[in-house]
């Protein structure tokens, strides 16, 4: 029994604790009420996969004691009279499946900081997320950002120090451009990786966004800045991002489409099937802009 109520405070984390306390302290409008389940939706970006052994005992703690630690709400703001779920979706789950109608919650205002909520979201749950490389990677680099130490960034994330290093460093000046293509999870780490290496920044999001539309592989996009001299093309100016954009677009595309082989012999049959100028002659009108 006592092994029972202290899993739930461990997993749901304790309001008073350190966290808590200064979470509650910034949350000036917030109030405590007994809020209807069934009103109860995840915010947007803030849901999870659940550990079913763990859940299953977070269940079993609040079926023989209740919901010992309030989740944290907001009002949606659409009107609905429903509540955005910030922090606590495994209690909320639990009594859904318990057929618990109402929880304990906290409810904020609508000032409570879109950081804030990531902050205690990652507090909560991040020992134990099954999240994808890419976002645990974004969150990595946000909490550098942020400040956070590099070795309790890598403590909580159980990755080692270099790798917090490495990838601050890959997703240093990231645009929203970016991030969002890195979102949609067509791009992986290592392919990113060579991107970044390889590209300016302002040019990043639209590369990364030409290269997730064909299906390459790491060491082809790599060789492929090689061979054409991309560093080269963007020493000739701003003038010319647009027919670069265009020229690599048409490149990716014919080695998406080449038959199988070794880089280099793939490499050689774009270079024979190069026009000197693409269709509607749109590398000349560009230039000529």
């Amino acid at each position: 029994m006592a092994a029972a109520k202290r899993s739930e405070s461990t997993r749901g984390g304790t309001f008073d604790a350190s966290v808590g306390g200064r979470a509650a302290r910034r949350e000036k409008a917030a109030v405590i009420r007994n809020v209807e389940v069934a009103r109860i939706r995840p915010e947007d970006g803030l849901g999870r996969k659940r550990d079913r052994d763990g859940h299953r005992d977070l269940r079993n703690s609040i079926q023989q004691f209740g919901v010992l630690t309030p989740v944290t709400v907001r009002l949606a703001p659409d009107g609905s009279g429903d509540y955005l779920l910030i922090k606590g979706q495994g209690r909320t789950l639990a009594c859904q499946m318990l057929g618990i109608k109402k929880i304990p919650a906290i409810v904020v205002d609508d000032d409570f900081a879109d950081n804030e909520k990531v902050q205690q979201f990652l507090v909560e749950n991040v020992a134990r997320l099954r999240m994808r490389p890419i976002d645990r990677a974004l969150l990595i680099a946000r909490a550098r950002r942020e400040g956070e130490e590099t070795v309790d960034i890598a403590c909580r994330f159980g990755v080692a120090p270099a790798t917090v290093r490495r990838l601050e460093a890959q997703l240093d000046g990231a645009s929203r451009h970016e991030v969002a293509v890195l979102k949609e999870g067509k791009i992986n780490l290592a392919l990113h990786a060579v991107v970044a290496r390889g590209v300016d920044v302002e040019d990043r999001g639209d590369v990364l966004a030409i290269v997730s539309q064909h299906k390459l592989r790491t060491k082809e996009v790599a060789a492929l800045f090689v061979a054409v001299g991309w560093r080269d093309i963007v020493a000739l100016g701003p003038r010319y991002r647009a027919q670069r954009l265009v020229l690599l677009g048409w490149i990716c595309a014919t080695l998406d489409g080449l038959n199988k082989g070794s880089i280099d012999e793939r490499l050689q049959q774009v270079a024979e099937l190069l026009p000197l100028e693409f269709e509607g002659n749109s590398l000349r009108a560009e230039a000529a802009r």
